[in-house]
């Protein structure tokens, strides 16, 4: 039976130093990262000390996650640090998730002082680890790693990203498998994995992983599927062929990969969904792809420059299903982290290019989820749900689907239901960037059902991981109004003041309530603790 997400699993680590084997450490985490602490650390020669041990003395870091590490750390931006590095800011968002699950830490204070040693190093350092892990599903499960790029350049990563990307996709279209999205595979990428580590931190059976090299108009695609209980291959191949084929190539690669497990899944469970309708533009998914990964940086700099690149491909293609679903996304997003000052325009033009995106590929989840989220602004909810539900039919491992489901649905006052569907959008993809999204809506379900101290919890989380996120700020602060705190209700309004100093009560249009008491009634909590009109 699957445990609740409200309820931590822990990892315990006892730590020998030296030959008298004094025990030295307890650390604590939450499965989905929601949470991150550290005890002090306790030597019998040396007593107690607190901070962080030297990085050496725990994990490995490559030298590009170190220098990673130690620039974010010293208060460089995701941006400076692409630069500097010539690669995406999204790039180092994932390396940072990386470097964030082999420390132990949840934010940029812990990552410093982790990185900075206060005591001498502990000697002949051996590790014993108690580890609860998600169990595995019943159904057959997948983890699919990034493919390594092997072309030689930096910028064919996008490249190599969008042929796992695709094949994720194809592969989670099968109701019969369970799916580990790309946002959490894709932390590992970069790194030297044990496979049956992966295997049992993801709670997965199989792990697939691969490679591409690109040259000129050749491309090679390497892929191996691997038992993640034995370590030992279950099927590998090769594939060689034409740039202009590429979309064949993960077609053959999908198929092959259910078939080389086809005792539990049958071939024909992914006959239909791997066809596409057509082969787009190889200009276009460049496109789309680069525009897609900037979506997860969540700043103005890099939705302006996904736009550009976005009207790049409809210019070339003006029926990519892809580029209009993918540009929808950056207008609504524009709009609910509030980057411009009127948000109802984005949220029309994000609807329209949603609406476009479903009639121009009916069986495409993303595009019917953009389609759902672009509707809460605009009042339009039982469309935003027939939407989100037509995502999750066509896509059952979709968690982007069932997350801004279970937020739909907290919306609708639908509480029970809400918490239900994000607890399984977290459980499939817990190292989402956007998981501040599911900790948000998981606030809202709470409050609404009047579990205010549950409430507080989740926003904390959702504010910790994007103190930018108004909503979540608003949930906390009509927690604590409705559990009779005004104190640290007016604490917390000061707290959202000094990262949104423009905030007011008309930005909870951006994400309105249906129900038009609970809504008049979350006003007035917010009004009573200091936002004003």
């Amino acid at each position: 039976m699957r445990a609740s997400l409200s309820q931590q699993s822990s990892i315990r680590v006892s730590y020998r130093c030296g030959k008298f084997g004094a025990p030295s450490a307890v650390f604590s985490y939450s499965i989905c990262g929601i949470a991150c602490c550290a005890s002090s650390i306790h030597t019998e020669s040396q007593g107690y000390f607190s901070g962080a041990l030297n990085v050496s003395d725990q994990v490995e870091l490559s030298p590009r996650e170190l220098q990673i590490a130690q620039s974010y750390a010293g208060g460089a931006t995701y941006q400076k640090i692409a630069d500097t590095l010539c690669i995406a800011p999204s790039t180092v968002r994932t390396h940072l998730a990386t470097i964030y699950r082999k420390l132990g830490v949840s934010s940029k204070l812990e990552l410093r002082d982790t990185l900075m040693p206060v005591a001498p190093p502990l000697a002949d350092l051996t590790i014993n680890a108690i580890v609860e892990f998600p169990p595995r599903p019943e159904k057959p499960s997948i983890a699919v790693l990034a493919f390594e790029n092997m072309s030689g350049d930096s910028e064919q990563e996008y490249f190599s990203d969008g042929i796992s990307d695709d094949i994720i996709t194809a592969l989670s279209r099968s109701p019969w498998l369970f799916i580990i999205a790309r946002n959490t595979t894709f932390t590992y990428k970069g790194t030297n994995v044990d496979v049956r580590r992966v295997a049992e931190e993801l709670g997965v059976r199989f792990v697939l992983e691969g490679s591409v090299r690109r040259s000129g108009d050749r491309v090679r695609v390497t892929a191996q599927l691997i038992d993640g209980l034995t370590g030992g291959h279950v099927w590998s191949e090769r594939y060689d062929g034409q740039l202009e084929d590429v979309f064949d190539l993960q077609d053959e690669i999908t198929r092959n990969v259910v078939a080389s497990i086809q005792t539990t899944v049958h071939l024909s469970t992914l006959q239909e969904p791997v066809e596409r309708a057509s082969h787009p533009d190889l200009t276009v998914w460049e496109l789309t792809m680069r525009s897609w990964h900037l979506l997860y940086d969540f700043n103005p700099e890099s939705y302006a420059h996904a736009k550009t690149l976005l009207e790049r491909a409809l210019a070339l293609d003006p029926e990519s299903a892809e580029a209009n679903m993918i540009l929808s996304l950056i207008n609504h997003h524009i709009a609910i982290m509030g980057f411009v000052k009127e948000t109802r325009p984005p949220m029309e033009t994000a609807y329209a290019l949603a609406r476009r995106a479903t009639q121009l590929d009916d069986r495409n989840e993303y595009a019917h989820w953009a389609l759902g989220i672009s509707c809460w602004g605009l009042h339009k909810f039982d469309e935003s749900l027939a939407a989100l539900e037509r995502a999750v039919a066509l896509n059952p491992n979709c968690s982007l689907a069932y997350g801004s489901l279970g937020t739909l649905l907290g919306i609708l006052g639908r509480s029970d239901d809400a918490i239900a569907n994000q607890e399984i959008a977290i459980r499939s993809n817990p190292l989402d960037p956007s998981i501040f999204f599911r900790f948000s809506g998981l606030a809202l379900a709470h409050y609404l059902a009047g579990r205010y101290e549950v409430a507080i919890k989740w926003a904390e989380r959702a504010i910790h991981r994007m103190p930018r996120w108004y909503f979540a700020h608003f949930v906390l602060v009509a927690s604590r109004m409705e559990l009779d705190q005004p104190k640290l209700a007016a604490d917390a309004v000061q707290a959202c003041r000094d990262v949104l100093p423009d905030i007011c009560m008309r930005d909870l249009d951006r994400v309105p309530l249906k129900d038009p008491t609970k809504m008049k009634n979350l006003r007035n909590c917010l009004h009573k603790a200091g936002f004003s009109d």
